[in-house]
């Protein structure tokens, strides 16, 4: 069935057969493909506390992820009958990829780096960012490949569960020795508008009572958020339980106001692009300010993301912005 990857060859050096694969050839043979690895499609991991989905939505997704990149890499070469003979050891990549991704997140194989949030004048630490850190060896892609296909497959909410219960596992580790930290957790936008993720993150930190006021939530690519009102209300439940929540990348699209309007949060992190531009003209520092004090009128705090030196810390304070996170202060 799906086996071992095969080597890509040319149709037009193909003898014996008529060029040009029909395109509902095709598809019967990706239909024929997807039912048999909905036949070995590894299940979530019971460790998450998650439900089980049905495979066929995962495995289609899988499968278009793969293609995508087949025909990205392929380029103007590409055609349905190269297509088609890799078309085997696309579905086994598809399954490869998601068994090992589950693999790491029911094992917790996967590593915590830390980046401080300082306040302004860099005199007090007010929490740390949780990033993703792995070998290459896991699934020999970048943490934003790795954040790229759990998203585009859909399985980025076992992630981001995995990357809370890592956290609160930490916290308790340095709680019992004295010291008491805040930290930041991203949760993706399709996340947020994941059912059964909302009921899972609220059961896990029912386990952590201990520490789960320790905990932030930083929402990412709110602009890829449909139903704003729903992903509000379980804002404000997590807010209502003590968790501070903050909104990601602010400004880095189109309706960022519209969601800033929408979601009711504690903080806003501005967009990194705009502390350049503001360190760079005159305008750019113009609307920076604008934008911080804005917030400011709102009760919203504000940290600036990719201060990466003196010069940039010196615009975003004269800006007025409350806390600002990058090199400057240091690295993850």
């Amino acid at each position: 069935m799906v086996s071992a990857p095969v080597e890509n060859s040319d149709p037009r050096e193909a003898q014996g057969r008529a060029p040009g694969l029909s395109v509902r050839a095709l598809q019967d043979r990706v239909t024929d493909f997807a039912r048999e690895l909905s036949e070995q499609w590894p299940a979530i991991p019971d460790s998450l506390g998650l439900p089980a989905p049905r495979p066929e939505a995962e495995v289609g997704k899988a499968l278009v992820y793969t293609i995508n990149r087949f025909c990205a890499a392929q380029g103007e070469t590409f055609s349905i009958d190269r297509l088609s003979e890799n078309i085997e050891t696309l579905a086994a990549d598809a399954l490869y990829r998601v068994r090992a991704y589950r693999n790491m997140v029911a094992e917790g194989t996967f590593e915590t780096a830390f980046q401080p949030i300082m306040d302004i004048d860099g005199t007090a630490t007010h929490h740390f960012e949780a990033l993703v850190r792995f070998g290459r060896t896991k699934l020999d892609c970048s943490p934003f490949e790795f954040i790229t296909f759990a998203e585009q497959v859909g399985l980025i909410h076992e992630f981001d569960i995995a990357m809370c219960r890592k956290v609160l596992d930490f916290l308790v580790e340095k709680a019992a020795a004295g010291r008491h930290y805040m930290v930041a957790v991203n949760l993706s936008a399709d996340s947020l508008a994941n059912v059964s993720f909302m009921a899972g993150l609220s059961n896990l930190l029912s386990r952590y009572e201990a520490v789960r006021d320790q905990l932030i939530f930083e929402v990412t690519e709110s602009a890829k958020i449909e139903d704003l009102a729903s992903v509000n209300a379980f804002i404000q439940s997590l807010r209502g339980k003590g968790h501070m929540v903050c909104l990601d990348d602010f400004g880095s699209g189109a309706a960022a106001f519209q969601y800033l309007q929408a979601l009711e949060v504690d903080v806003v992190k501005i967009d990194g692009g705009y502390v350049k531009s503001a360190g760079a003209t005159a305008e750019g520092k113009l609307f920076l300010k604008a934008m911080a004090g804005l917030l400011q009128e709102l009760g919203i705090a504000t940290i600036a993301e990719m201060v990466e030196d003196q010069e940039h810390l010196a615009v975003v304070r004269d800006c007025g912005i409350g806390f600002a996170q990058g090199y400057v202060f240091g690295r993850p």
